[in-house]
């Protein structure tokens, strides 16, 4: 099944130090990326003039090379953390976010996704911070429909907020304008298929791929345990209308591509008569 039959666009996750060139990526057929910022690093070490001038250079080859930049993934990592206790960090933290968003306004895309927090999360802290991560995208979420962009907030694996559809549901529940990136691989207690039909239309953007069920893996899908059918089954019965975007781990763009044609024509088959 062709992309030009496929109800999603092929995309995949893209960082500057990778190994594969966005001409390769475009070259093997891949429709759009998601451009990864550098993580784990102190906001006025990310938000210099010089980091700017880098991103600007892959944005620069993305246009080029003829590819759409659909999402930017926020930073994430401690000092990114949008549940920080301390109101005055959490909102220096809101600010930086902010000024990521400005970037992304500038170079085209539609969607931020973030990590609604870092780990671990204490038991006896969760309930807090998943109302302080809340207010923090409440927050982003406005400022992000004023430049034009949807946030989407990122389903997470282990002790980090948003670890299921009943976290990510909370999250979003006092910003409209927010949406939904569903990462099937971040999934531990819970199947992609039911986080999908649980979330519904509120899915704005994916990070598509396999694993074992016990921790993360981003592996090409087809290795691990993730039920593609079902999956499938249920972006379609939500109305999902964004890319098929992969955030696996691969050598070659072709293996994507090979691997997204074999997914579409379950797709395919799924809508035949």
């Amino acid at each position: 099944m062709s992309e030009a039959h496929s109800p999603w666009k092929l995309g995949t996750y893209w960082y500057d130090k990778e190994s594969v060139s966005l001409m390769q990526v475009k070259e093997a057929g891949i429709a759009c990326i998601e451009l990864n910022l550098d993580n784990d690093i102190l906001p006025e070490e990310a938000l210099t003039p010089a980091m700017r001038t880098r991103y600007q250079q892959a944005v620069d080859a993305a246009g080029k090379a003829g590819i759409e930049i659909w999402s930017v993934h926020l930073p994430f990592g401690n000092p990114w953390d949008i549940s920080a206790f301390n109101d005055a960090e959490r909102m220096a933290i809101i600010e930086a976010h902010t000024h990521v968003m400005d970037w992304a306004r500038d170079w085209g895309a539609q969607v931020v996704v973030i990590h609604p927090s870092f780990e671990p999360i204490p038991d006896e802290q969760r309930e807090q911070r998943l109302k302080l991560a809340a207010a923090s995208v409440r927050e982003l979420s406005e400022r992000a429909h004023a430049r034009g962009l949807k946030l989407a907030v990122e389903d997470l694996p282990r002790s980090c907020l948003g670890r299921d559809s009943a976290e990510i549901a909370a999250l979003i529940s006092s910003a409209p304008h927010a949406v939904v990136c569903c990462d099937t691989n971040h999934l531990l207690t819970e199947k992609p298929e039911e986080f999908i039909r649980s979330i519904g239309s509120r899915i704005g953007t994916l990070h598509i791929s396999d694993y074992d069920g016990v921790d993360e893996r981003h592996w090409i899908p087809g290795r691990g345990i993730v039920n593609w059918p079902e999956v499938l089954q249920a972006l379609m019965d939500s109305g999902y209308g964004g890319p098929f975007m992969f955030e696996a781990n691969y050598k070659d763009p072709h293996d994507l591509v090979q691997c997204y044609q074999g997914l579409m024509k379950l797709v395919s088959d799924a809508r035949a008569p």
